[in-house]
C-alpha cells in the first residue's frame, strides 16, 4: 500500500533537502572557488605578463613607428633638398633662355664653337648639331643669341661637384653643352658625331609634358656612378623653343641613405616608381640595390613587402609591419615628389619589443610567489567553511518545522471552504487573512462564487428567451409555408398544363414567394417574387405583397388590365413603407386555350422559355420596369408571348444564379441554361426543379446558402 504524505511533511522535506543541497553546493562552490581563485591568480599573473608584453609591445611599436616616420620624413626632406639645387638651377637656366630668345634686341650674338680634341678635360661650352639639320647657316642667328647662355652653363657646372653637364637643346636641331669630355664627341674617323637631342628621354618627356621633369636614374657611362637628368622647356615669345637640361650625380643621395642607421638593426633605402631599389645599405637580399632594374618589390613573394611597395609608389606617408628575407621589421616611408621616389626606414621587430619581453618575465615570477602564499590560506578557509555548513543545517531544520505549520493551516481552511461551495452552497464566503497569495486565492474564490450565481441566473433567462424565439420562428415558418400553394399536382382536373414550385429559405423564414391560381377556367396566373432582405421583416413584407397582388388580380376584368395590377400593387406597397423595403416580381397569365402568355416584369430576373419546336432555351426579353414598393405612380408595361404545346417557362429568384461555392464563384445564367438543356423533356416539372436544384448543390459543394432559392416551372400540354 502506497503511503500518503501530507503537504506539511513534503514541505519540511523540501525545505531540508533544499537547504542541505544548497549548503553542500555552497560549500563545494566555496572550496572549488578558492582553488579556482588560486588557479585564476596564477593564470591571471601569466596573462598579465602576456598582456604587459603585448601592451608594452604595442606602445613600443607605436613609438617606434612614430620615430621611424619622423626619420623617414627627415631623410626624405634631406634628399629633396639635395635635389632642390638641381631643380633650382634648371629653372633658372630655362628662364634665362626664355628671356634671351624673347628679348633679342638687348642681347648681341656670341660665338659658340664645336668640340675640339684639345679641350678634353676642360669645362668648355660646345655646339653640336642633329643629323636632321641641313642648313646650318639658317640657324646662326638663333645660335648666336643662344650663345649668351654659355657663361650661365659654365657657372652651373663649376658651382657644384654633383653637376656632370648642363645644356640647352633647340627644337631646330642644335645643342649647346658645357662638360669636360670633348674627346668623346668624335667618331672613329675623327669627325664630330651628330647629337640627336630629340631622341633623348629627357628632351621627349619635357617637351611632351611642358613642365620641369626628372628622368629615371641611370649609370653614368663615363664611370661617374648613378646620375639623373633634370630638364625643363624654354620658350620664345610664349612658344616652345627647346629644352634646357642638367645631368647630376646622386652621390649625396646615396650617402644620406647609407648614413641612416636606427638602433642595431635599422637602415634605409630608396625605390623608384617602378618598384626598383635605387639606394640601400643592404648589399644582398630583397632590399639590395637593383642595378639591373629587374627586382620589382611590388611583385615580391612576401605579401607585406609587396603591399608596402605599393603604398610607397602611390606617394603615401605612413608605416606598417613587413617581413623581409624571413625577418619581421617595422617600416616607415615618405615620398620624394620631384622624382616620384620614396624613402623608407626599417628596424627589426625583435629589437623594438625586447624591453617588453623582459617586463613580462618579471611579472610571471611575482605571480608564482603569490600563489604559493595562497595555498596555506585555502586550507584554513576550507575547515571553517565545513563547520559553518553544519551549524546552518541545524538552524534550518528547526525553522523548517515551524514554517511548514504556518503555511499549511490556511490551505486546510481553503480546501474546506471550496468543498462546501462545490456542494452547492454558493453563499459561502472564505475568510482567510494571510497577506499572501493564499489570501488572494480565497478572494478569487469568493468573486468566482458571485459570478457563478449571476451567470446561472442569466443562463436561465437566456435559455427561456431562446426557446420562446425558436417557437415563434417555427410558427412564423409554418404560417409562411401555409400561405404558399403546397399541394401538387395543383389542378388535377386540368391536363392542359403541368406546374410545380418550390422555395428554400436561407434562414428560418424568407423573403421569396411564389403563387399560382386560376382566374377562371381558361386563365392561369403565376407569380414569383423576391423581397429585399431576409428573415422576419422580409417574410412579413412578402405576405403583404402576395396578398395585395392576388387581391388586385382577382378584380381584373380583362387581360389588358394586367399591367394595372402591378401599378396598383406598387402604390399600395409604397404607402407607410417606412422600412423602405421593396420586392421584385415577375407575374404572368396563361390563356389555356390560345397559349398566349401575358406578363409584367417588376425588376425581377428574366425567366427562361423552352420552345419545343426548335428544342431551344432562351431568356425572355423583358422590358425594364421598376421594383414594387420603391416609388409611387409608376406605369408598368405588360408583354406577351405565345406558348405552343410542349413549351415551358422556368421562373426563379436570384438565389439560383447567385449561388456561391467556396471559391466565391457564382452559379450564373450561362450555367443555368446549360443545366436546362440537359433536362429530359419527358419528365415532369417537379423533376425539372429537382434537376436544377441538384446542379446548384453540386456547384455550391457544401458552402453555406447565402440567399433564398425559389423556382416555378410551367409547361403547356
Amino acid at each position: 500500500m502506497k503511503v500518503q504524505m501530507n503537504i506539511r511533511r513534503r514541505l519540511l522535506i523540501l525545505v531540508l533537502s533544499c537547504s542541505i543541497i544548497s549548503l553542500l553546493v555552497l560549500g563545494i562552490v566555496v572550496i572549488y572557488g578558492m582553488f579556482d581563485i588560486r588557479q585564476d591568480a596564477k593564470e591571471t599573473g601569466r596573462e598579465i605578463g602576456i598582456a604587459a608584453v603585448d601592451t608594452s609591445g604595442k606602445v613600443l611599436e607605436s613609438q617606434s613607428r612614430e620615430n621611424l616616420e619622423k626619420i623617414a620624413k627627415t631623410r626624405a626632406e634631406q634628399i629633396v633638398l639635395s635635389l632642390r639645387g638641381i631643380r633650382t638651377g634648371i629653372i633658372m637656366l630655362s628662364s634665362e633662355m626664355t628671356n634671351i630668345l624673347s628679348n633679342p634686341e638687348i642681347y648681341s650674338e656670341k660665338a659658340v664653337y664645336e668640340p675640339r680634341m684639345e679641350n678634353a678635360g676642360k669645362l668648355v661650352p660646345q655646339l653640336m648639331y642633329s643629323a636632321t639639320v641641313t642648313n646650318r647657316a639658317a640657324l646662326q642667328h638663333e645660335i648666336g643669341l643662344s650663345g649668351n647662355i654659355q657663361d650661365f652653363l659654365f657657372q652651373l657646372n663649376d658651382s657644384s661637384e654633383i653637376v656632370a653637364s648642363s645644356y640647352v637643346a633647340s627644337k631646330n636641331g642644335f645643342i649647346i653643352q658645357a662638360d669636360q669630355i670633348s674627346d668623346r664627341k668624335f667618331d672613329s674617323n675623327g669627325n664630330i658625331a651628330p647629337y640627336e637631342a630629340f631622341q633623348r628621354p629627357w628632351y621627349q618627356k619635357a617637351s611632351a609634358e611642358q613642365k620641369l621633369i626628372f628622368t629615371d636614374v641611370v649609370n653614368d657611362i663615363h664611370g661617374g656612378g648613378l646620375c639623373i637628368i633634370c630638364a625643363a622647356p624654354y620658350y620664345q615669345n610664349g612658344e616652345f623653343a627647346g629644352v634646357a637640361g642638367m645631368g647630376a650625380y646622386l652621390r649625396e643621395v646615396n650617402q644620406i641613405v647609407l648614413d641612416t642607421k636606427i638602433g642595431e638593426t635599422g637602415f634605409g633605402f630608396v625605390i623608384n616608381n617602378q618598384g626598383h631599389v635605387l639606394f640601400s645599405a643592404k648589399t644582398e637580399g630583397d632590399l639590395a640595390v637593383d642595378a639591373d632594374g629587374k627586382n620589382d618589390l611590388r611583385k615580391s613573394a612576401e605579401p607585406t613587402l609587396a603591399d608596402a611597395a605599393n603604398h610607397m609608389i602611390a606617394g603615401e606617408t605612413g608605416s606598417m609591419p613587413v617581413q623581409i628575407d624571413g625577418v619581421d621589421y617595422y617600416v616607415a616611408y615618405a615620398p620624394l615628389p620631384d622624382t616620384n621616389w620614396s624613402f623608407a626606414a626599417l628596424i627589426q621587430k625583435d629589437e623594438v619589443i625586447a624591453p617588453a619581453i623582459s617586463a613580462g618575465e618579471a611579472i610571471t615570477g611575482k605571480t608564482n610567489d603569490l600563489t604559493n602564499a595562497m595555498d596555506s590560506q585555502i586550507t584554513t578557509i576550507t575547515i571553517v567553511t565545513v563547520i559553518a555548513i553544519l551549524i546552518l543545517l541545524a538552524v534550518v531544520s528547526v525553522s523548517g518545522v515551524k514554517l511548514s505549520g504556518r503555511f499549511i493551516q490556511p490551505i486546510h481552511e481553503l480546501a474546506d471552504g471550496v468543498r462546501e461551495i462545490a456542494s452547492g452552497n454558493l453563499d459561502k464566503k472564505l475568510e482567510i487573512h494571510t497577506g499572501d497569495e493564499i489570501e488572494h486565492l480565497s478572494v478569487c474564490f469568493n468573486a468566482m462564487t458571485d459570478e457563478l450565481k449571476t451567470y446561472m441566473n442569466n443562463l436561465t433567462k437566456i435559455t427561456a428567451e431562446k426557446e420562446r424565439i425558436a417557437t415563434e420562428l417555427d410558427v412564423a415558418k409554418n404560417i409562411q409555408i401555409s400561405m404558399l400553394p403546397r399541394e401538387f399536382p395543383a389542378f388535377p382536373d386540368h391536363k392542359e398544363f403541368d406546374i410545380h414550385a418550390s422555395m428554400n429559405a436561407a434562414k428560418e423564414v424568407g423573403g421569396d414567394f411564389y403563387d399560382f391560381y386560376l382566374l377562371d377556367e381558361n386563365h392561369l396566373v403565376v407569380t414569383i417574387a423576391d423581397v429585399s432582405g431576409k428573415g422576419i421583416p422580409a417574410a412579413l413584407f412578402m405576405m403583404i405583397s402576395k396578398t395585395i397582388l392576388k387581391n388586385f388580380s382577382m378584380t381584373m376584368i380583362n387581360p389588358d388590365d394586367f399591367a394595372a395590377v402591378m401599378t396598383l400593387t406598387n402604390n399600395q406597397l409604397c404607402q407607410n413603407n417606412d422600412a423602405m423595403m421593396f420586392v421584385t416580381v415577375f407575374m404572368g397569365m396563361l390563356d389555356l386555350q390560345t397559349g398566349e402568355f401575358t406578363f409584367v416584369n417588376g425588376g425581377h430576373n428574366p425567366p427562361v422559355v423552352y420552345h419545343k419546336a426548335t428544342d431551344t432555351y432562351e431568356y425572355i426579353k423583358v422590358k425594364k420596369n421598376f421594383v414594387l414598393g420603391g416609388m409611387e405612380d409608376i406605369d408598368y408595361m405588360q408583354q406577351s408571348i405565345k406558348l405552343e404545346k410542349g413549351d415551358l417557362i422556368y421562373m426563379y429568384t436570384d438565389g439560383v444564379t447567385e449561388a456561391l461555392n467556396k471559391e466565391e464563384e457564382l452559379y450564373g445564367e450561362e450555367r443555368l441554361i446549360n443545366c436546362l438543356k440537359r433536362f429530359d423533356q419527358n419528365l415532369s416539372m417537379e423533376e425539372l426543379l429537382k434537376f436544377v436544384r441538384a446542379d446548384v448543390n453540386k456547384h455550391v459543394n457544401g458552402a453555406d446558402q447565402s440567399d433564398d432559392i425559389t423556382m416555378l416551372a410551367l409547361r403547356r400540354n
